[in-house]
């Protein structure tokens, strides 16, 4: 097909402030081979009566919030199209964005996930994609920054790409699953970009597709105290699942003794709830090591095709220590 088909899966919880505008861009994009599928995690605002009103959307009605991941997977049973696009409600995407990604993806067969240019609304950077460094954390090239380096402007691959838009081939979600269900929110991309890269596809960032997005919903909704839970959790799990034995004993420990040491500066600066919410991030772990397990030997046994000495050495960047002092006061004074 010259123009296959795009499912595009847009999760919504209490989104009607940002669902027009969104809603309305995508429609008046270029590339009209699409079918939106959108699932309403139970909102309490009127989304659904705004979404009811559009002919082109399939409605999913959730009776809970399922989160970012469960949401998703369930908009994913009902999706058709080759290649399948997540989007955040408080996007807004250009005229050609799709078209640009749909001509990426069709061009190299290797691709299993394109991320376009993300920015925010004030023309800052929000996101190019994210690289894996040593200490288990991201890298994430020219956050907050103008875009004006060349760096940010030139075709990569990419370790993990951005949930709020993200095309996908559906030969990888077939093969490999799509988010975690344990993971309800946070980190859920990367663990499943992890996935994507050892079963031998390619990941890549390209400049020539661009959406603007709004950005900070979920910490105003959830609060900070569960975001961190969720995003120390499950960036744990995603290295236990994922890495292989060799990569794991040099990435997990140091991963985790920053971690405990990011939670005690939390307590002995007084922000005693973000020290549980690292902690709980632990027990948690630690308490379904049973099932982390069986979910590693599948992953290990079944999906892996590649070693992690083969993909790793691409999407493994080494900032300098001053990135993780930035990564806590604000990464747009970082230099890249």
């Amino acid at each position: 097909m010259k123009n296959p088909l795009v499912s595009v899966l847009i999760v919504n919880w209490n989104g009607a402030d940002v669902l027009t505008p969104c809603i309305g861009s995508l429609i008046n994009q270029s590339y009209k081979q699409i079918e939106i599928i959108v699932v309403d995690n139970n909102s309490s605002d009127n989304s659904r009566e705004l979404l009811a009103k559009y002919k082109q959307i399939k409605l999913i009605a959730s009776s809970q919030n399922l989160g970012f991941a469960g949401g998703n997977n369930l908009a994913y049973t009902k999706a058709k199209g080759k290649y399948v696009l997540l989007l955040n409600t408080d996007t807004i995407v250009t005229k050609n964005f799709l078209e640009e990604l749909v001509s990426e993806i069709e061009q190299d067969t290797s691709l299993g996930i394109v991320q376009p240019k993300v920015l925010y609304e004030n023309g800052t950077i929000n996101s190019l994609g994210a690289f894996l460094t040593s200490t288990g954390f991201l890298y994430y090239p020219g956050y907050g920054k103008k875009d004006h380096l060349p760096l940010y402007n030139k075709e990569t691959y990419i370790f993990s790409a951005y949930g709020a838009c993200m095309l996908i081939s559906r030969k990888v979600i077939d093969k490999i699953g799509l988010f975690d269900p344990d993971y309800f929110m946070y980190f859920e991309e990367t663990d499943f970009c992890m996935r994507v890269w050892l079963s031998g596809w390619k990941i890549k960032y390209t400049p020539k597709s661009l959406i603007h997005h709004k950005g900070g919903i979920s910490s105003k909704k959830f609060g900070l105290e569960k975001i961190y839970f969720h995003s120390f959790k499950n960036r744990m799990c995603t290295y236990l699942k994922n890495l292989d034995v060799i990569s794991l004993l040099k990435i997990l420990p140091i991963h985790l003794l920053i971690c405990e040491g990011i939670s005690l500066i939390y307590l002995f600066t007084g922000k005693v709830s973000f020290f549980i919410a690292v902690q709980k991030a632990f027990f948690w772990n630690i308490s379904n090591l049973g099932s982390i397990y069986k979910k590693r030997r599948y992953i290990q046994k079944d999906l892996r095709q590649v070693r992690d000495n083969n993909y790793l050495p691409i999407i493994l960047q080494s900032p300098r220590l001053s990135y993780y002092l930035y990564l806590f006061k604000g990464l747009q004074y970082y230099k890249d």
